[in-house]
């Protein structure tokens, strides 16, 4: 199983790429541009998100790291952004090693100081990953709300034809 996360991962960072890519080349500064129908959020503000996403659950609360929630100030650059993803990337390394073979293990934590109902590694990793892909369809709609038309960057993208 452990063989088939890291694969499934490996697509997710690619679908993340492209979405990288794309804002870094066409989106630039609007990355930055508050998006009245998401609460004035920015795409900058979703990005870092999503990486403190992945920190607080798969750091903090399953490896018991330090608390790590990047850096106070949002970043305002792609580059800043990828930084921090090359982060959730080295942090999912260690997680993949420590639940290697454990992944229906109960897990004890609380979240926001409630107990929670001993989630498995394997839940907290889907936890994660399908946090990402929300806010990645919700970026998405805030480049098209802000004139930029995003490229298709579904999964099934990568599928390729076999003859």
């Amino acid at each position: 199983m452990q063989n088939l996360l890291q694969k499934q991962y490996s697509l997710i960072r690619d679908t993340r790429q492209l979405v990288l890519d794309f804002l870094e080349n066409e989106v630039k500064e609007d990355v930055n541009t508050p998006v009245p129908a998401l609460d004035n959020k920015t795409i900058s503000y979703l990005l870092k998100h999503t990486a403190c996403c992945y920190f607080y659950w798969l750091g903090h609360y399953t490896l018991q790291q330090p608390l790590d929630l990047l850096e106070n100030e949002q970043p305002k650059t792609i580059s800043l952004i990828r930084q921090h993803f090359t982060r959730v990337d080295n942090l999912i390394a260690i997680f993949f090693n420590k639940f290697e073979n454990k992944w229906e293990v109960e897990i004890d934590g609380t979240f926001s100081g409630n107990p929670l109902e001993h989630p498995t590694p394997l839940q907290i990793l889907t936890h994660v990953i399908t946090h990402e892909f929300h806010h990645k369809g919700q970026i998405a709609n805030m480049c098209r709300m802000l004139g930029h038309i995003p490229p298709d960057t579904d999964l099934s993208n990568s599928f390729t034809v076999k003859v």
